[in-house]
């Protein structure tokens, strides 16, 4: 096993996630990679890093080109995100997440165990890959946690789900709101067994401060925001 290790968001973890919206764990493993801290915990596959460096940096052009429109939006340079997410350099923190959420037994009540409680994630912007046919991720587009309109965001091939996230919504004085998100564990008449998915979160670097232009939120540098936030939903 290579263990996340404490402060690197990279490594394997297994139902490490405790959402404050419903304070169980989440019942799902992960192994993250974050290109700048990968040290020795690179699994021995083959082509296994090859692959997933080149996967992982696919996945960081995609999301610049996104965020780049986001950019304009907001009066900024078309590069201010490019800049703000730099890979060359040592306090890069965009992380590929590889995450399997387990299959669960059927005597378990569906409110006290969740594949992934209902959060919104921490960086600017999420590229989501999910299998066709594994169901379960739910969005509550623009509402507040207590809202019953989860609306499923169903699986199809080659379509990429993004999802805005607090650094953005933090930077743009809540013009762009984060997306409230859930995954569920498959209802009877659904594929049942394990889900897997592939998750980039475009997080800016350590050392660039988010700056809210109105003064919303106080200036904090992503690296002590993720900090911030990971410490509120680990075990």
């Amino acid at each position: 096993m290579l263990p996340l290790q404490p402060g690197t968001n990279s490594g394997w973890e297994y139902m490490a996630q405790v959402r404050p919206s419903t304070g169980v764990q989440d019942h799902k493993e992960s192994f993250q990679i974050t290109t700048s801290r990968m040290g020795n915990l690179w699994p021995e596959l083959k082509n296994f890093k090859t692959e997933m460096l080149s996967f992982e940096r696919s996945n960081w052009k995609l999301g610049m080109r996104v965020l780049s429109c986001f950019a304009s939006r907001l009066g900024f340079e078309n590069d201010f995100f490019t800049k703000a997410h730099d890979p060359h350099v040592n306090s890069y923190q965009s992380t590929l997440r590889l995450l399997h959420y387990m299959a669960i037994k059927k005597d378990k009540a569906p409110n006290t165990v969740w594949r992934a409680g209902p959060h919104t994630d921490f960086d600017c912007l999420t590229l989501l890959h999910q299998e066709p046919g594994q169901s379960g991720l739910q969005i509550c587009p623009g509402a507040e946690m207590s809202s019953l309109a989860w609306t499923d965001i169903e699986p199809s091939k080659g379509v990429i789900t993004c999802n805005i996230g607090d650094m953005l919504a933090r930077w743009s004085d809540n013009e762009l709101r984060s997306t409230l998100h859930r995954v569920v564990f498959p209802e009877d008449k659904e594929k049942q067994g394990s889900r897997f998915s592939i998750a980039f979160f475009c997080q800016a670097n350590t050392d660039i401060v988010i700056h809210s232009p109105k003064g919303t939120y106080e200036s904090i540098t992503a690296g002590d925001y993720l900090k911030q936030r990971v410490n509120a939903n680990a075990l």
